[in-house]
């Protein structure tokens, strides 16, 4: 061996071994380690120690911070997924990044403020909900909480060790993130009903579901389409109107169409159940529903009475309200005895309301008006990706100018407003790939002439048309002539006459024409009138002119 190699083993031999970084302080960890085991403890002895909810118990304040859950129980669902996404990611990467006991943090404090809410809105509203389902949510969300912040205690220990153990860090995000997930359906049935998610469901679906859960709680097959039992509704078609039950075939649809989605068997706003006959008549919190013999003084009936932006008027704003053919059936039949098995037939029913009966609109018929009008939003949908890279298109031309009428709507507006003079008959030639879906069209001001509006041949579903001080004459009117949708026609400032506007008298839908300051006088207006009578022809005021 030589001397070099002798001399340098020492040096070797003395170089120290390199360990893993650390993060964090180990008294950091410690104090949060108490926190957290504190406020575990505190969430799991809040609703201990307060008890069942009653009326009043709590302040003007508490009740407002609790109507604030909805809103903030999304915040530590998105935090967590965005912990869990980069915890993932750091699976496949050699550099492991910054730790996540930051977001960590958040999602533990965000989600212990949403328990705190939650408890304080359930407290509020005692009895408005399923208990049982109510006491899942409570605890199952507690649940996540305290996971939640268990887990930001361990990713603490975690960076304290430099890495060591991150995998019960891991373990306990997963475990939260499943806790998350049955608080939320709970959250979500309470809000939309238990059958929220399982109603749509197809039938492959739910043949997967009935393998695992009990026999009391397996869904129904659905019918095939078109097959036996297809559409229907609560009441069978086939009976004879005399054979009808008032309750049952008249009375219980209303109340299933307007009362029973806050007062039926998945939710119960002030205790009180709607969905059969004898909760009906029991009530709630604030006594019976309903007294027989006098609607007057019933409870229900008092309620739908009050002005609608009443906290206490019922259904409650925003909803969809009774009808006064509806409230009139049911008033008459409280005053009639509200009898649960009476028959149509042996009612002694006065003519008026007959009248009001013929009105109601069958189950049957509501559920194939609901699925026509699903149906058209659905075509609605798919016209408007059909028209969207031709929209883009032209865009590109006229930046702005070019926008869907809303949100749902395949139908198009388009304003040159910001161009005026700098809009030719060339231009808008090049509206023509979107043409047949423009329902509102503003040509204001600019140099648009008639031979620029044979452009608009196509435009059949126009409602609102503006050519004010616009080059268009008569000749332009040719092509308003086929408009059968006009609503609305501005001329203002234009060269057009009494003759001319004739050729759009035959317009079945224009209600509104302005004339303003074109060669159209007082009486030619008069003749137009007589052709429009359900038009109305706007001619404007002219300030400080004379005879």
């Amino acid at each position: 061996m030589s001397e070099e190699s002798v001399s340098e083993s020492p040096e070797k031999a003395a170089a120290p071994v390199e360990e893993p970084p650390k993060g964090g302080s180990k008294a950091g960890a410690v104090f949060f380690t108490i926190v957290g085991l504190a406020t575990i403890a505190g969430l799991i002895a809040m609703p201990l120690i307060a008890g069942e909810p009653a009326e009043g118990a709590l302040s003007q304040w508490q009740r407002f911070l609790g109507r604030f859950h909805p809103l903030v129980l999304h915040l530590p669902i998105g935090m967590l997924v965005l912990v869990l996404a980069l915890e993932f990611g750091k699976l496949f990467r050699k550099d492991k990044g910054a730790s996540t006991i930051v977001p960590a943090f958040f999602t533990a404090a965000s989600s212990v403020v949403a328990v705190i809410f939650g408890f304080l809105l359930w407290q509020s509203n005692p009895g408005d909900y399923p208990e049982e389902l109510v006491n899942d949510h409570l605890w199952w969300g507690t649940g996540f909480a305290a996971m939640m912040v268990a887990a930001f205690v361990i990713k603490g220990w975690v960076d304290v060790a430099g890495g060591a153990g991150n995998w019960l860090y891991f373990v306990t995000l997963l475990g939260s993130g499943v806790v998350m997930g049955v608080a939320s359906h709970d959250g979500g049935s309470i809000t939309h009903g238990k059958s929220y998610l399982t109603d749509e469901a197809p039938n492959e679906v739910r043949e997967l579901y009935n393998k695992v859960v009990p026999e009391e709680e397996q869904l129904e097959m659905l019918p095939e389409e078109g097959g036996e039992g297809a559409g229907g509704g609560a009441v069978d078609p086939g009976i004879p109107v005399e054979e009808q039950i008032v309750y049952t075939h008249l009375v219980q649809p209303i109340f299933d169409q307007k009362c029973v989605s806050c007062h039926g068997a998945e939710k119960q706003k002030g205790k009180f159940r709607m969905d059969t006959y004898e909760l009906l008549v029991k009530g709630g919190k604030e006594g019976e529903g309903i007294e027989p013999g006098n609607a007057e003084d019933s409870s229900i009936m008092f309620r739908v009475h009050l002005p609608e932006d009443d906290d206490e008027h019922m259904p409650p704003e925003g909803k969809k309200q009774l009808e006064a053919h509806e409230i009139e059936i049911i008033e008459w039949w409280i005053d009639s005895g509200a009898s649960p098995d009476v028959k149509v037939v042996d009612a002694e029913m006065p003519e008026p309301i007959k009248l009001a009966t013929e009105k109601l609109v069958p189950p049957e018929v509501l559920a194939a008006q609901a699925k026509a009008a699903e149906a058209a939003a659905a075509a609605e949908a798919a016209e408007r990706a059909k028209l969207a890279e031709v929209v883009e298109k032209v865009r590109e031309e006229f930046p702005s100018a070019l926008n869907f009428e809303s949100q749902e709507s395949s139908d198009l507006t388009f304003t040159a407003v910001s161009m005026r003079k700098n809009f030719t008959d060339e231009h808008l030639a090049k509206l023509q790939p979107v043409v047949g879906s423009l329902v509102s069209l503003d040509l204001s001001g600019t140099t648009v002439t008639d031979e620029g509006l044979r452009s608009l041949a196509g435009a059949e579903k126009l409602r609102m048309l503006r050519l004010s001080e616009t080059g268009v004459t008569d000749a332009g009117l040719d092509a308003v002539a086929g408009m059968v949708e006009l609503e609305s026609l501005n001329l203002y400032g234009t060269a057009v006459t009494k003759d001319g506007v004739m050729k759009i008298s035959e317009l079945p839908k224009l209600r509104k024409l302005y004339l303003w300051q074109t060669q159209v006088d007082a009486a030619g207006a008069d003749e137009i009138r007589k052709k429009m009578p359900e038009c109305e022809i706007v001619l404007g005021i002219e300030i400080g002119g004379g005879e």
